[in-house]
């Protein structure tokens, strides 16, 4: 067979298309290359003038961790984290080029805890003698500014617009409960829970409030109030936090009345921060570029202390980037390796895990916290947990394998106890018409059929599982933490506890955030005070994600989506899960 003169000038350049376009495409990742490597080295500001201010912008959430895989990436970014503004900001309160700080918000994206992370690197950039201003346009509009004028106060000055507020109301929750309206579709919830504190299925199974978690959240909320009143009293013109507490629930407060209580300093609008800034002739510096440039670069025997992220619903298998500790996985396999990496890691001479979850499955939970003990036993590193915004129940198990707990005066950690149950379509199935054929060659095989209720053995056998749990979470606590079983009775059954009442009630070790976890840390592993402090382990590159989106877990990430569907949700339920369903009260 032979090619016509034509047809083969046909496949020369349909050849020389190709030729063309793959030089094309080598050529422009070779640029980009090149690129990234001198952003990488040359390229980032280092070195600022005298006297820059930096500016910080708070509009978006604040992570613990960032994506690590493609679709994660693509679909976040590379957000900015909890310890790149506190760190930041404790680099620029030693940087004698810094002079100041400007924050400016519109909202609040930020936890109680977060907030209370980087009040604290505010007070210590302050401590430094450098100027801070805060300015919004309004703290909150009729409510929902609490969280927002507790991180405001930290600063010198705050500022807000003449038709602002100070919107401080109080604190306010509400809880809807679906019982009786799932029964009149024909759902029937069907759970049970250790003990009476332990409401996390209360919203499906309860026809209202318990008197049990109505008394464990006022005696949080209250937690919160008295914190945010000592802080404010401290660092405003105001010596009484009783004073300070009445102010806080009794608002909220128009501008020139909030200026004329002293709760801010000025009326004016954004312009005018702008003019002074410009007269002053200070280079302003994003806070989060200053963070980046000034990251400490160690080198290949330079000892450091690993910080690694635990963020999410804990389960088996790998973890899934979702944002926030509600929308994440947080997989046993991932974490295991991680943490087995950085103790075979030489560099690495202590470990600082950063614990964001609400929980998750019980089998996980124990096996997070037997590897942290394994790994410290073996290793001989120090391994310091910092709780985050939220450490509560599989979350407060896993910390107990940790050397130190830290924790947040606003972190919600304890919940020590287990609920489980599933969802019955027995009714709505008969209303629909469906018919559920079963075969089955054990008793217990269909325990979970959402198709029929617990048959009476089945319930004692489910009923002697959360027994097992629960007497199983409680004796490894009292073991770790030293308590007699009045003790451990005291503290479990399922409460809840904000940092300050888990310190309290001997539940963590310390109060105070993820820098004071890093300077324990050091300090264990007899390194100096600026040992570098490096995430763990490193975020791969874009080309990196793309290579592992090949690999299944990716896909198969990409196709159940990120936020846990209705479908995972009901399943967690039914495996036992024992985590706490509360949304961390994310701003007030």
């Amino acid at each position: 067979m032979s090619f016509s003169s034509s047809g083969f000038s046909f496949f020369k350049r349909i050849r020389r298309f190709f030729d063309v376009f793959f030089y094309v495409t080598g050529l422009v990742a070779t640029l980009t290359a090149a690129f990234c490597l001198y952003r990488m080295t040359g390229g980032s500001k280092t070195s600022f003038e005298q006297g820059t201010v930096l500016r910080l912008g708070l509009e978006d959430a604040l992570y613990e961790t960032r994506p690590d895989d493609f679709i994660g990436s693509l679909t976040f970014g590379n957000p900015p984290t909890v310890w790149d503004v506190v760190s930041g900001l404790n680099r620029a309160a030693d940087d004698p080029a810094i002079s100041g700080l400007v924050a400016y918000m519109t909202q609040m994206p930020l936890t109680i805890a977060q907030t209370q992370e980087i009040r604290a690197a505010v007070k210590r950039f302050k401590k430094a003698g450098k100027k801070t201003v805060f300015y919004a346009p309004t703290i909150g509009e009729l409510g929902g500014g609490l969280s927002m004028y507790y991180l405001a106060s930290a600063f010198d000055e705050i500022r807000i617009q003449p038709g602002g507020e100070v919107g401080v109301a109080g604190i306010a929750v509400e809880t809807p409960y679906l019982k009786k309206a799932l029964e009149k579709v024909g759902i029937k919830p069907s759970f049970s829970a250790r003990h009476e504190y332990k409401t996390g299925a209360d919203s499906l199974s309860a026809e209202k409030m318990s008197d049990a978690e109505r008394e464990n959240l006022t005696a949080v909320f209250n937690d919160f109030l008295d914190v945010m009143a000592a802080d404010i009293a401290a660092d405003r013109p105001f010596a009484d936090p009783a004073r300070v507490r009445k102010i806080l629930t009794s608002g909220p407060y128009f501008a020139q009345q909030a200026l004329e209580m002293k709760l801010i300093d000025k009326v004016e609008y954004a312009d005018v921060l702008e003019r002074e800034l410009k007269e002053r002739d200070a280079d302003i510096v994003d806070l989060f570029d200053y963070a980046a440039a000034t990251y400490p670069q160690a080198g290949k025997k330079t000892p450091v202390v690993a910080l690694i992220p635990a963020v999410g619903i804990i389960q088996s298998g790998p973890s899934v980037f979702g944002g926030d500790a509600y929308r994440s996985i947080l997989g046993f396999s991932t974490f295991s390796e991680q943490l087995r990496d950085a103790a075979d890691d030489e560099t690495v001479k202590a470990i600082v895990i950063r614990l964001d979850s609400p929980g998750g499955g019980y089998t996980p939970s124990d096996a997070m916290r037997r590897e942290i003990e394994y790994v410290k036993t073996v290793s001989q590193k120090p391994v310091v947990c910092s709780m985050a915004g939220t450490a509560a129940s599989g979350g407060y198990f896993a910390s107990l394998g940790c050397d130190r707990v830290f924790a947040d005066p606003a972190t919600l950690t304890g919940s020590i106890g287990v609920f489980g149950g599933k969802l019955v379509f027995k009714d709505l199935l008969k209303k629909l018409d469906v018919s559920v054929g079963l075969i089955q060659t054990g008793e217990n095989a269909s325990m979970f059929s959402a198709a029929r209720d617990f048959t009476p053995p089945q319930r004692k056998y489910f009923n002697e599982s959360l027994d097992r749990v629960y007497s199983d979470f409680t004796a490894k606590v009292a073991d770790r933490r030293g308590f007699t079983p009045a003790e451990t009775d005291a503290v479990a059954r399922g409460r809840v506890f904000t940092g300050v009442r888990a310190k309290a009630n001997r539940l963590i070790d310390e109060t105070g955030g993820l820098a004071d976890a890093v300077a324990a840390a050091v300090q264990m592993a007899g390194l100096p005070e600026n040992a570098p402090v490096v995430e763990y382990p490193a975020v791969p590159s874009r080309i990196e994600m793309l290579l592992g989106l090949l690999d299944s877990d990716a896909a198969v990430s990409l196709r159940k989506g990120f936020a846990p569907s209705v479908k995972m949700y009901i399943k967690r339920l039914t495996q036992g899960d024992f985590r706490l369903f509360y949304s961390g009260l994310p701003a007030f």
